[in-house]
């Protein structure tokens, strides 16, 4: 159907006994139309097959610590040249603070290796964000960087608040002390969803108590 294939693979580590990376491979899905969620628990051959089969993988730092499921092994899929993006885990789960996401894929790895160097590095995991995304999905010819004749999709920050004083690094800055207050604006494909701080079009009221409703029906069954 030319879409690809999104799995949750290994999140946890006992998820090896049905043996999901040999699954997919003698199912024909162990490719470039392959998204894998999670590839905490890989072993090391599993690893370098991933990089031979450009299959992808989204890293979901966030979830992954709420849940207790371990550390992705974002270096050594690094080093076999894994396309890798950041996701949330879900619409809902952790605020969807794509900021927090990339400061736990930075920290989570320099705690576990004792390295500030080790990768992802500041401007690697910015790039995840936002063309490193783009690629796993096979869209990059279209979204994840401001190119022309590609898509408007923009995120404007207001770098003068306190929380991003003193600024000298803008990467850096953005990274480590980023939060969803800073979003001012926002241009889907050259629409403007949100202006100033405030979403454009919508009715947040509406769309809590609809939340709220769906979540207590779901408590009552």
């Amino acid at each position: 159907m030319g879409v690809m294939f999104n799995c949750h693979v290994l999140e946890h580590r006992g998820d090896r006994a049905e043996e999901p990376i040999r699954a997919l491979r003698t199912a024909g899905a162990f490719g470039p139309d392959l998204l894998m969620n999670h590839a905490i628990h890989l072993t090391d051959d599993e690893i370098a097959l991933t990089g031979a089969h450009d299959v992808r993988v989204a890293h979901c730092p966030l979830s992954n610590m709420r849940l207790a499921s371990g550390i992705m092994p974002l270096p050594a899929l690094h080093r076999h040249g894994v396309r890798a993006g950041l996701g949330h885990d879900g619409g809902t789960n952790d605020t969807s603070d794509m900021f927090g996401v990339m400061k736990a894929a930075v920290g989570l790895q320099r705690a576990r290796h004792e390295d500030a160097e080790i990768h992802p590095t500041i401007p690697a995991v910015l790039r995840m964000a936002t063309l490193g995304g783009a690629e796993c999905i096979g869209m990059a010819d279209r979204v994840g960087s401001l190119t022309p004749g590609k898509r408007a999709d923009v995120l404007v920050l207001d770098p003068g608040t306190l929380n991003f004083a003193p600024r000298f690094d803008r990467v850096s800055q953005i990274v480590l002390n980023g939060q969803p207050p800073n979003v001012r604006d926002i241009f889907v494909d050259g629409r403007l969803r949100k202006s100033h701080g405030e979403l454009v079009g919508v009715d947040t009221e509406r769309v809590v108590r609809e939340a709220e409703k769906a979540a207590a029906h779901l408590r009552a069954t």
